[in-house]
């Protein structure tokens, strides 16, 4: 049972996809941010079929938090790193692509890490499944909160 992976991908359902066509936010696609929670850790997707792919072991994460997303009663799934790494030069014709590296540096001016996925953009498990495994897989020192870590 606790074994088994926790994947959330790109994946619209047919709902999404026909308020995005009345003015709803976009629908996801296919190469939009993908993650992956196991019991050795997280593995982090930029764009889902495409490398890199982040993989962090659990003694690598701070936090793992749902927050309001930037779309009125939208959320999103954050993964925040005990160290993040420096910024890496994102070249300006990437910054405002929506995909990759440019929506790393959007993602972390709006919750404080490149690592998320916007939950009305992914399939998945519950939520309440991903908030029974991290204690089991952490030892207890990750929960899923909704607060953004200090």
């Amino acid at each position: 049972m606790g074994d088994e992976s926790l994947f959330y991908r790109p994946g619209s359902t047919l709902l999404t996809t026909i308020r995005a066509y009345t003015g709803g936010p976009a629908p996801s696609r296919p190469d939009d941010p993908a993650v992956r929670f196991h019991p050795g850790g997280v593995a982090y997707h930029q764009a889902y079929g495409y490398v890199p792919v982040i993989k962090l072991g659990w003694p690598a994460v701070r936090a793992v938090a749902v927050l309001p997303g930037p779309v009125p009663d939208r959320q999103a799934l954050c993964v925040y790193r005990l160290n993040e790494p420096p910024e890496p030069d994102v070249p300006a014709n990437e910054l405002f692509t929506g995909t990759g590296r440019g929506l790393g540096v959007h993602f972390q001016a709006l919750f404080g890490t490149k690592l998320v996925v916007h939950l009305h953009h992914v399939r998945g498990p519950s939520l309440r499944k991903l908030a029974q495994r991290l204690p089991a897989w952490t030892d207890g020192r990750i929960t899923l909160t909704t607060e953004r870590p200090a």
